[in-house]
């Protein structure tokens, strides 16, 4: 899912005394999008959704009597049992099902989850997560927009905004995968330092100010973040850091995309149970949730993405976009994954709080897996002194220090000729060769349009990026091979 600053910015907020005024982005579109016409029949599909009961004869989809299917059935955790995800996993509790139908009364009509849409997506499925994202994160004057996951709707979100040549900043470790897409359009990837509370405000505060148009080309426009369990590094940044970040962006005319798939997998929150009680699960973990770009956005520049990859399942392909590039490109997302979660959190499924609840209950499983894996990781890895980590407040990940200069072969000069990058790629051979997958911080090191890693980046390359949310098998065995294979090739 995506959020969009309205054609309007809000017109009131108590944040940070910023004068608002009513701003035109049109400057940040790239050329191609500046001539991009609307899809016509698109148009005129949505011109006939306005008037109840017209009859539509110049539509080019199947009628739904000929829809070889008339029911789905999606079988789901109760969500009335104490803690779900353990029932869940543990098959002790209550079942749900939940149906889309196609000539019965539910919350999205099969006759209507089947049949072509609108890019942004359904009205129904845009408004309950409309719903959960004003609970959430009560943004000023934004819409919600559907895509086919967060990558679908990151891509796109380049070719709105970047021209061959652009510069666009992002963590100096980053989601390669989605960075990599910018390369091919042109665009060049501009890395901000950042230390283990996430990205540094003040490198991107100097970046900005000493930027020479003569020499590097047009000054950044776009900054691309994932504020929440950083991926790779699993930093998150605090209130004042984004506080900081905004209001720099505010100063440059930034574009903020706030790619957050890993923002409700929160730990350590202290949930109160009396607002649980008093309010319900929602307003309990919103007030104890990181606060967003999104709601801080009283300029609208901000595009958030949000993803159903973490809470539900990573097949979902189901984010939370760019309604004219999508019309006539990708179009709408598919139909049973919107059917689903329009009954979901449709008042015969979870509702808004029930899911809320399951993200509570998500939280608790993933945070006694981080422990159990902290908790391993300093009785197999750590009590070496090769190899120390932070405990991650967020997401899935750990981001492992080796300490490369208890190592032999190690040397700080400016001319060593053995390499941290070297050591850390022989390590990674040797944990492959030993049964175990780690992904060395080379690969999200941010590479420009020839795939070559600047030197900004060579004396920080020694992190490895651990995921703790498998088995406790998985954890306890693959950090046993872990500290081995250490201590193996240090000594």
């Amino acid at each position: 899912m995506v959020f969009l600053p309205s054609i309007t910015p809000a017109t009131s907020a108590a944040d940070a005394g910023l004068k608002r005024n009513r701003l035109d982005y049109s400057r940040h579109l790239s050329a191609e999008a500046r001539v991009r016409l609307p899809n016509p029949i698109k148009s005129i599909w949505k011109a006939a959704q306005v008037k109840a009961g017209t009859i539509n004869m110049g539509n080019g989809d199947p009628h739904h009597t000929l829809y070889p299917i008339c029911e789905m059935n999606f079988v789901v955790p109760s969500i009335d049992e104490h803690d779900p995800v353990q029932s869940w996993r543990s098959s002790t509790g209550e079942q749900n099902i939940i149906a889309s139908y196609k000539d019965d009364p539910c919350t999205l009509s099969l006759r209507t989850a089947f049949a072509y849409g609108a890019g942004a997506g359904l009205k129904e499925v845009r408004d309950a997560l409309a719903n959960l994202n004003d609970r959430i994160h009560s943004p000023p004057n934004h819409t919600v927009s559907l895509s086919l996951g967060n990558a679908d709707a990151l891509t796109k979100c380049f070719r709105l905004l970047g021209d061959p040549g652009d510069s666009f900043l992002c963590e100096e470790f980053t989601f390669s995968a989605m960075t990599n897409a910018a390369l091919p359009l042109g665009i060049k990837w501009v890395p901000i330092r950042m230390d283990n509370n996430g990205l540094v405000p003040s490198d991107l505060e100097r970046i900005l100010s000493n930027w020479d148009e003569a020499t590097q080309g047009k000054r950044p426009h776009v900054l691309y973040t994932i504020p929440c369990s950083q991926n790779p590094t699993g930093s998150t940044l605090s209130l004042e850091r984004r506080q900081q970040i905004y209001q720099i962006a505010h100063k440059w005319d930034i574009i903020i995309l706030e790619d957050d798939p890993y923002f409700f997998l929160q730990y350590d929150l202290g949930v109160s149970q009396s607002t649980i009680q008093q309010y319900g699960y929602t307003r309990a973990m919103a007030d104890v949730l990181p606060r967003s770009f999104l709601s801080m956005d009283y300029d609208g520049r901000v595009m958030r993405l949000d993803s159903f990859s973490k809470i539900v399942a990573p097949g979902m392909r189901l984010g939370w976009k760019l309604d004219m590039l999508t019309d006539s490109s990708s179009q709408h997302p598919h139909g049973m994954g919107q059917a689903f979660i329009a009954e979901l959190l449709g008042s015969d499924g979870w509702g808004v709080d029930g899911f809320m609840k399951w993200v509570s209950s998500l939280c608790n499983e993933y945070q006694r897996r981080r422990d159990l894996f902290m908790d391993v990781f300093q009785q197999k890895v750590a009590i070496s002194g090769f190899a120390s980590a932070e405990v991650p407040q967020s997401g899935m990940f750990v981001w492992i220090k080796i300490n490369l200069e208890h190592h032999a072969r190690f040397s700080s000069s400016q001319t060593p000729t053995v390499t941290g990058a070297n050591l850390m790629d022989e390590l990674f051979r040797k944990l492959l060769e030993c049964g175990l997958v780690m992904m060395p911080a080379s690969t999200f090191a941010i590479v420009d349009g020839t795939g070559t890693t600047g030197s900004h980046i060579n004396d920080r390359v020694n992190f490895f990026r651990a995921t703790f949310v498998g088995t406790d098998e998985t954890i306890r065995d693959g950090l046993a091979i872990f500290g081995r294979t250490l201590e193996e090739f240090f000594i």
